[in-house]
């Protein structure tokens, strides 16, 4: 697609890199050192959860959604947008498997309660993100589900949307990044897949010419991509048939995951393999979108600054100012989007190829900063990245250190040492010079 053969290639080589990214060994989830495991040299302190929420309906419309398609598009037992019940049993289930984890290291008790008063979680505003909030506490606390913080329901939270905070921010570069990635005119990969997508919208038989179809009200061929604003958002984005692409190859993921009917996934016409092809362009949109570094600057660098305030807090010990949570907590969860999940990680440099995809934060996701002491005392930070299988959402399989989610333990900025931890000072390092300080608020919690 538009970043060039030999980029992919070089991102290719170094995630196949001893030393660049480690699959997680599932009797050792965490990707930790034996010493971590043993438990008498490293210790994990704190762990601070950046995740996205889990299955929802799409957000558009039906009626808009059926103007582009032959056949109306499947009916959901939810308003769009909003967290399925089987989405919240798939978040609950990541819950469980993540009490089990931090216990094998030593974070938590394997049960029990008293480890709940020390888990905070806030959530955004939307129903499916306070909902996967607390989908999570009970999956990390059954019996004793920590509460689940937010401002009130509806309300921006600047935390997970800066951009739409009180100020117009600067559009101009993040335009030019987008232009500078030639993301007008579609390659031949991306055109193939954008026509093959087409022909699924419009009923067309696999491998033969559409003949007597419907032909939807609107297309995703024939107009060129561009970038712009949408309403009321002051970070622009791409406009066009890669855009919408992107939004229906994410609606068949959900449609997938929901455990929808075989001939509900696409109308039949989308199986798992066709899926993964389709979400080729859902990860280049967002390379596009939220992985440029003017977007990630201006959406991502207040979330990962608190990240770093609530860290801080952790090696402290005392109230550290905006810091996520109260001092002492030993597990904090920020439950959002894929988009923070995206930002976060492109200001950090991190890249990851879970499940056979690149850079997926399908529901669900998790993106973690881990902090560990030594034993001298010193404070050093991994960070990993977890997200269900495609079978595992589909087939809502249980997780457990013997069948785990896909898990890899990352590269922060190229600065990993022994097993990709990075030392406290050179993260709070990184941090700061990747953040963009103006683009940073305070967080008042309610």
């Amino acid at each position: 697609m538009k970043h060039s053969r030999f980029s992919r290639l070089i991102l290719w080589l170094l995630l196949a890199m001893p030393g660049t990214t480690f699959p997680i060994d599932a009797q050792n989830p965490q990707g930790n050192s034996s010493a971590a495991q043993n438990g008498d040299k490293e210790q994990l302190r704190l762990v601070v959860i950046l995740s996205r929420h889990g299955v929802r309906s799409p957000t558009w419309a039906q009626d808009r959604l059926d103007t582009y398609s032959a056949l109306p598009w499947p009916k959901w037992s939810v308003a769009p947008g909003y967290l399925t019940p089987r989405g919240f049993d798939l978040v609950k289930a990541f819950g469980r498997f993540d009490r089990a984890s931090f216990a094998k290291n030593g974070l938590v008790a394997e049960s029990g309660c008293a480890d709940g008063a020390r888990t905070y979680i806030w959530a955004d505003t939307d129903q499916r993100t306070m909902e996967s909030g607390r989908a999570m506490a009970e999956g990390l606390f059954p019996s004793c589900p920590p509460a689940v913080h937010s401002l009130a329901a509806g309300e921006n939270d600047p935390l997970f949307h800066p951009a739409h905070r009180g100020r117009q921010l600067e559009a101009k570069p993040v335009k030019t990044a987008l232009k500078s990635e030639g993301a007008s005119q579609p390659d031949r990969e991306q055109s193939e897949l954008l026509t093959e997508m087409q022909r699924v919208l419009m009923g067309c038989p696999p491998e033969r010419a559409c003949t007597s179809v419907h032909v939807p009200q609107s297309s995703l061929l024939g107009t060129p991509n561009s970038a712009g604003n949408r309403d009321g958002d002051s970070v622009p984005t791409v406009r066009g048939p890669l855009a919408q692409a992107s939004s229906f190859a994410e609606d068949f993921l959900l449609e997938y995951a929901e455990g929808m009917p075989n001939d509900q996934v696409g109308w039949g016409r989308v199986d798992e393999p066709q899926l993964r092809r389709f979400l080729a362009l859902h990860s280049e949109n967002f390379d596009l979108t939220h992985r440029t570094t003017a977007a990630a600057r201006l959406e991502a660098s207040n979330m990962l600054f608190h990240i770093l305030r609530t860290l801080d807090q952790g090696v402290e010990q005392r109230p550290v100012e905006d810091a996520v949570g109260p001092v002492n907590n030993k597990i904090v969860v920020l439950v959002g989007h894929d988009t923070n999940l995206a930002g976060v990680a492109a200001l950090l440099g991190l890249h990851w190829t879970l499940d056979g995809r690149r850079d997926d934060t399908p529901p669900g996701t998790e993106l973690t900063f881990e902090l560990w002491q030594n034993e001298s005392g010193a404070y050093f930070v991994r960070a990993t990245v977890a997200m269900q299988t495609l079978k595992q959402m589909r087939e809502l399989r249980e997780l457990s250190l013997d069948t785990p989610p896909a898990r890899e333990v990352l590269t922060v900025d190229e600065r990993g040492t022994e097993a990709n931890t990075c030392r406290w000072d050179d993260f709070q390092g990184i941090v700061n010079a990747a953040i963009d300080k103006s683009s940073v608020f305070k967080f008042q919690p309610n």
